[in-house]
């Protein structure tokens, strides 16, 4: 339940306080305490606790619960007074002292309305624990435990705005750029119930972004569900056209896709359209590079061999001044000339090809953009379809490097000290073949035996790989030490992949990633 909507119960149960009559209990999570004209009730299950000022009150039932009955013993005084403590999911109420040839004395019950973790807990009035429904020790939490005898510790400070004394510039500040479904992480009193709620009425959608134009549609939204939440709930979800409201705001979180997706595209053709400019720029230089190239093939003689620049004459009888590549003679530095010239003209010949469907992309893209409001759900799903790519589902690799042995067995092959480890202790039955290179560091292999013997021919081919993917890697006749899984054990606290094994046989083999079936 959430913080608002306990607020507003607590207001209708202030006029209430003082006499009451004995508990009621008409099941094992379900607490009732009558009032003058009311009836306080306590739901305490999780995942969905309820505290609810009614009208209704059950009848008297005989079976208790042990915290229930605690209850009836402890809690006879008044209700004098209910505290929230701000907007959080913790009410506080105070019981007076108990009338009676014994008077009780003064307890507090304290409700955590705090979804799955719920709990109702009573305490003396300095705050010892008399008693829970739920008993919480150290296995459960160790940071706060619940249990008779311990002082009761109310849950971690916060700090959020709170709603309902807050001015419109604080809530302006606070709205201004988030989406509505992170609101409850700095306004106090929110949950998905009231987001909800409030995205609906104030005809936002929970993953936008508010603009200015929407906070000032949603200040007087959001003083509404603050005085009023659980009649604004009720308008949200109960009206005839809900359905449509909720179309509204699928409608606007796929505008925003659209919108991001149509942007990005239009900047991107943006920048190629501007590198079909730089590419003509650069072609138009291709003659003046042709012309370079034939000076130095014309004066090839007058440049030293290593030459890293040259000073020549061109044909016209003007200085010309040439940057060349020192590895290259003057010949093979005018063919690079020639070949870059070449380079230029092609690239602005291709790009000057795509340059008028880009164009006409670029003025798609804006009409789209500028219309987008207009466009019917259909067009929209269209547009979605063709502008926003779907996430392509990712499928986590298994461990090992996967081979296919003589006689159809599987090899495994680690890939790092994680996966060998992996490989060995999680994947490897008992029956399986272990093999690891003698004296190197390197993968473990598993034959996958499936409980079949293993040919020799398979050990020999699994044993090539053991040596390849090891530091004996460019070695010959690399021995390779094998056995079966159940003979293998972790060493204890070592490293990932570090183990002992024992049983093992011998075989010497030359290093092979790609070994032959036929071994």
């Amino acid at each position: 339940m959430e913080g608002l909507l306990l607020d507003e119960e607590l207001r209708r149960l202030e006029p209430h306080l003082g006499k009451r009559l004995g508990w009621r209990f008409p099941g094992p999570h379900t607490s009732i305490l009558p009032l003058a004209g009311k009836a306080l009730w306590l739901f305490n299950k999780p995942p969905t606790p309820r505290l609810e000022v009614s009208q209704d009150l059950p009848p008297v039932t005989k079976t208790h619960t042990g915290f229930q009955d605690l209850l009836v013993a402890k809690a006879t005084g008044p209700l004098l007074g209910a505290e929230q403590l701000k907007l959080d999911r913790v009410v506080t109420f105070y019981f007076g002292l108990g009338e009676g040839f014994v008077p009780t004395p003064p307890v507090k019950l304290i409700f955590e309305l705090t979804g799955r973790n719920c709990n109702l807990i009573l305490t003396s009035e300095d705050g010892v624990i008399l008693g829970a429904a739920r008993d919480i020790g150290a296995d459960i939490n160790r940071f706060r435990q619940v249990r008779a005898g311990l002082t009761y510790t109310p849950p971690p400070p916060y700090e959020k705005l709170d709603p309902r004394g807050a001015t419109a510039n604080e809530l302006r500040a606070a709205l201004l750029g988030k989406r509505l479904k992170k609101l409850r992480g700095s306004v106090d009193g929110l949950g998905p119930e009231l987001t909800r709620a409030l995205a609906v009425i104030g005809g936002v959608s929970t993953d936008k972004p508010l603009n200015e134009v929407d906070v000032e549609r949603m200040l007087p939204a959001l003083k509404r569900l603050t005085s009023e939440p659980t009649r604004v709930i009720q308008e949200a979800f109960g009206l005839p056209d809900v359905r449509e409201l909720r179309e509204r705001e699928i409608r606007a979180a796929k505008l925003e896709r659209l919108t991001q997706a149509l942007t990005k595209r239009l900047e991107l053709t943006g920048k190629k359209l501007a590198d079909i400019g730089k590419a003509r720029a650069a072609a138009a230089k291709a003659d003046q590079l042709r012309a370079e190239a034939d000076v130095l093939m014309a004066y090839q003689f007058q440049v030293g061999e290593g030459a890293s620049s040259a000073e020549l004459t061109d044909f016209e009888g003007n200085p010309l001044k040439l940057n060349l590549d020192p590895k290259l003679s003057a010949v093979e530095n005018a063919e690079a000339m020639y070949e870059r010239a070449k380079k230029r003209e092609q690239r602005s010949s291709q790009a000057g090809s795509r340059e008028t469907d880009l164009q006409r992309e670029q003025a798609e893209l804006k009409a789209y953009l500028e219309k987008l409001e207009t466009f019917n759900d259909k067009k929209l799903g269209e547009l979605l379809e063709h502008f926003v790519p779907k996430k392509e589902k990712q499928f986590r690799a298994g461990p090992g490097i996967r081979y296919k042995g003589p006689h159809g067995f599987t090899v495994l092959v680690g890939r790092n000290s994680r996966d060998n480890d992996t490989l060995t202790t999680r994947v490897a039955k008992s029956r399986d073949l272990w093999l690891h290179v003698q004296g190197y560091r390197g993968s473990h292999v598993i034959v996958q035996a499936q409980n079949k013997e293993v040919p020799f021919d398979t050990v020999l081919f699994a044993a090539q790989l053991a040596a390849a993917y090891s530091k004996a890697a460019q070695s010959d006749n690399v021995p390779v030490d094998y056995t079966l899984r159940k003979n293998v054990w972790k060493v204890k606290g070592g490293a990932p992949g570090a183990v002992h094994y024992t049983q093992q046989k011998t075989v010497y083999v030359t290093p092979d990633r790609s070994p032959s079936k036929d071994v």
